[in-house]
């Protein structure tokens, strides 16, 4: 953000820490993650632990403190990062603490106990300067100063009594949300305990009109209520902390880069061409040894007896000689030309093909690999097969070609030459050999350290917020650096092998010109001065082009580890097809209805691993309303993983509108599926991309569903409207913007199955309660599935299907499952505050 006027101020010496709505976690252990940039000291951090409610998670996990988090912690769920976030601020010990909403992603249980240990007048923060943004209306009593903004102003401030007592549009907010909390628990009177708005009802129904701390005591028991649970995202499922997925080592070839690694590379180039490349260089090669030798003959001509030339022989050299320069011209500009085109069409089918193959990866494949080796791969492996292995395959041709011509040149004049170019080349092989194996792996470590540098630059720039906060950035730099000096000392290192490799080729290139001078003066009889001449100059070439030839083909080989790694991460193991084989079923049609059926479904995530669904039998009506609910790793987000594939059976089945779902094509059966997921996914690009990716939809369409998101009047002020450009990850957008963003992409796609994971989870209440309205109305005739966090959100649902280990416990409707004392249902809503 740029101030555009004002200042803040803030006392010079005092430290910052920043709890961020979306947890930022770094690749390394939950230990490091809360120790950020200081050192251990174990009775804070064992306090900071124990305030944060992380304990009973350490003791799940299979490493303790010590265990790997992941990248974006991949293997803690939302509320265990939202809670490691938070430790890592206390633990810092600022003066300062900014908190943006950092119970939003806790259930009521643990958010209670944080606010008290933590936040509250009593909690391990309480003389340090805390300012919390919050949608929670229920934590507002006991903060000392309260600041309530709309459109990015500041419309009323003072304590909560005095807000209370002007009757302004704080106080409209509490009243209205106690009413509707009055009628959500008219229907449970007879069985429930007393509401927290009971209040209102017994004693008026205008809080206005109750004291101020009358409000306060009402509002403190309606917390409970507010509280929010959410959860992670759906694409982040809840696993069994005891199943932790580690980061895997990158891997690293060992040995010479195999021939098939070479076959695939001049396959991707079409082999004609190559055959065509090879072919016409030979001619070029041909043309200029030619060229060579006509000239040496042209320099033996004698003059005639005047003293003149011979003009016509004159000519005919001349002649000749510019026919063979223009020749090898020719064949030269048509090995290049076609050097290019085969090297280019390599590159784009190398490209095409790990694009391919990573984008059809399961989930558990970004589950173990950092984004810095997809991203090393689709920079510096694919910039080397751009550039480096086309320029370094036209050295090597030329240099094989080259000394192939001089030692036929020499040879046919000193065949006494090729003895004692054996020992030599004996010598030649075994150095190039020594040279390249060392050379190579120095390669492959080249490529692997180089990873890491990404990765840490990916990290550090999705947290830069929150590493300016605390002032890490030397830390950070420092941590940049040295990865960046681990890749150069590999670098180093391969650049003093090449030294190593030039003194000694040179040597040997000396001893080659040194043998033919020698035969030169020994046969100096029988030669004529222009023949020697000839032969010394293609000695002196192919003293350097050994030299070259040795270190160009090594050079090939090292490139050639870059088409190596790109066809390791071209081969992975695909997800299932993405189109249905199937002719017997007409996709334009289905599903007509949206039923959905669970016939003893089981589920891992892996194989070896303990079951995350047990045998799920549920029948889900077309246009039925249902809310799964449980604890935390029931298995509620297994379910939707399930129905869209993104995990395959164990065994069993899923059906909707009676087909089953395992045979149809990944593409087509998610595509009818919409889901709108709790963290919030939008793309660099404008904001109509962002709506409609594939462009099917109006001008009309789009603004109709931005008007049902609620967002249409925030995207009207905006000065690009629809063009308006989103910044990487929706910088530019706030949390609760860029889930709207999401639901308005949902309502344009509008199919018969929609699924929610807890889609309104960053939003303000008053926008909360539109947009649950607008899903009501838009999708009331498809089947919404809603894994829910937020009890008070599927109360009005027609099912609700209770999860607890794997299984389907409880099936019933709300009320039915509300008035079982002995439910978990009835003990969930009891837990979390609505009873």
């Amino acid at each position: 953000m740029h101030s555009t006027g004002g200042a803040v101020r803030i006392r010079k010496g005092n430290r910052l820490a920043y709890v961020p709505q979306q947890a930022w976690i770094q690749n390394s252990t939950v230990r490091q993650n809360i120790l950020f940039v200081r050192q251990m000291e174990k009775k804070r951090y064992n306090d900071a632990l124990d305030r944060c409610c992380l304990r009973p998670d350490l003791k799940d996990l299979p490493g303790g403190d010590l265990t790997e988090i992941g990248e974006k912690g991949v293997n803690l769920s939302g509320g265990q990062k939202q809670r490691v976030s938070l430790a890592r601020a206390i633990y810092q010990d600022a003066d300062i603490y900014l908190l943006d909403d950092p119970l939003s992603a806790v259930d009521a249980n643990v958010g209670t106990k944080i606010f008290r240990n933590v936040l509250g007048p009593q909690g391990i923060l309480k003389n340090k300067t805390r300012i919390l943004a919050t949608h929670d209306l229920s934590i507002l009593h006991e903060a000392d100063a309260i600041i309530f903004m709309s459109d990015g102003k500041v419309v009323e401030s003072g304590t909560y009594k005095d807000l209370l007592e002007q009757k302004g549009e704080f106080a409209r907010l509490i009243e209205e949300h106690c009413r509707e909390q009055m009628d959500s628990d008219s229907d449970n009177d007879k069985d429930c305990k007393s509401s927290p708005c009971d209040v209102f009802k017994a004693e008026s129904p205008d809080p206005t009109k109750l004291t101020a701390e009358e409000l306060k005591k009402q509002m403190k028991k309606a917390g409970r209520r507010l509280s929010r649970t959410l959860s992670r995202s759906l694409s982040v499922e809840e696993r069994k902390p005891k199943q932790v997925r580690f980061i895997e080592r990158e891997k690293i070839e060992v040995g010479r880069v195999k021939a098939g690694v070479f076959w695939s590379y001049f396959s991707k180039a079409t082999l004609p061409l190559i055959f065509l490349v090879l072919f016409s260089f030979s001619l070029f090669q041909g043309f200029e040894i030619g060229s060579n030798v006509w000239l040496s003959f042209w320099s033996n001509d004698q003059l005639l007896a005047n003293g003149s030339q011979d003009t016509k022989l004159r000519n005919l050299r001349i002649g000749v000689y510019g026919a063979l320069g223009l020749s090898g011209g020719l064949c030269i500009l048509l090995a290049t030309f076609v050097l290019a085109t085969a090297a280019t069409k390599a590159s784009i089918r190398l490209h095409q093909d790990m694009l391919w193959s990573i984008m059809r990866s399961p989930m558990s494949f970004f589950d173990a690999t950092p984004l810095g080796r997809i991203l090393n791969r689709f920079g510096k492996d694919i910039n080397t097969v751009d550039t480096s292995i086309p320029a370094k395959f036209n050295s090597s041709i030329t240099v094989i070609l080259a000394i192939i011509g001089s030692l036929v040149v020499i040879s046919a004049n000193f065949p006494l030459f090729l003895l004692i170019m054996v020992p030599l080349t004996i010598v030649y092989i075994f150095i190039q050999f020594f040279y390249m194996a060392t050379s190579r792996q120095l390669r492959r470590l080249q490529s692997t350290t180089l990873s890491p540098v990404l990765s840490c630059f990916s990290e550090t720039a999705q947290g830069t917020s929150t590493i300016k906060a605390f002032g890490a950035q030397f830390h950070f730099i420092d941590k940049q650096e040295r990865l960046i000096d681990d890749n150069c000392r590999v670098f180093i290192n391969y650049t003093f092998v090449n030294r190593w490799l030039a003194i000694r080729l040179q040597f040997l290139g000396a001893a080659i010109v040194f043998t033919v001078a020698l035969l030169s003066v020994l046969e100096r009889s029988v030669f004529t001065a222009a023949v020697i001449g000839l032969m010394l100059s293609y000695a002196l070439n192919v003293t350097d082009n050994l030299t070259q030839m040795v270190r160009i083909l090594t050079q090939l080989e090292n490139c050639m580890v870059s088409v190596e790694r790109i066809n390791e991460y071209s081969e992975l193991p695909p997800e299932a097809s993405w189109k249905t084989d199937s002719c017997f079923l007409s996709l334009n049609e289905w599903p007509r209805y949206g039923a959905v059926s669970f016939r003893e479904y089981k589920m891992r995530y892996r194989s070896g691993m303990d079951l995350v669904l047990k045998g799920v039998t549920a029948e889900i009506a077309a246009g039925e309303k249902v809310g799964v609910v449980g604890r935390t790793g029931a298995g509620k987000s297994s379910l939707a993983l399930a129905l869209l594939r993104i995990v395959e059976a164990d065994s069993g089945r899923i059906l909707i509108d009676g087909i089953d779902i395992g045979m149809l094509g990944l593409h087509d059966l998610r595509s009818k599926i919409t889901v709108i997921p709790q963290e919030p996914v939008v793309f660099s690009g404008s904001l109509r991309m962002n709506l409609d990716p594939l462009q099917q939809h109006t001008d009309k369409d789009l603004w109709t569903a931005l008007e049902h998101a609620h967002l249409k009047n925030f995207v009207k002020a905006l000065h690009n409207g629809l063009e308006y450009q989103v910044s990487e990850r929706g910088q530019n957008l706030s949390v609760g913007q860029r889930q709207q963003i999401c639901l308005a992409r949902a309502l344009l796609k509008k199919t018969k199955i929609l699924v929610l994971d807890e889609a309104t989870a960053s939003v303000d209440l008053e926008t909360d309660k539109l947009i649950q309205a607008t899903i009501r109305k838009e999708f009331r005739n498809s089947t919404v599935i809603t894994i829910a966090h937020r009890l008070h959100t599927v109360l009005d649902y027609d099912r609700i299907l209770v999860m607890d280990d794997g299984r389907i416990v409880e099936d019933g409707d709300p009320d039915t499952l509300l008035q079982k004392h002995d439910s978990l249902f009835y003990e969930l809503g009891k837990a979390a505050g609505l009873l």
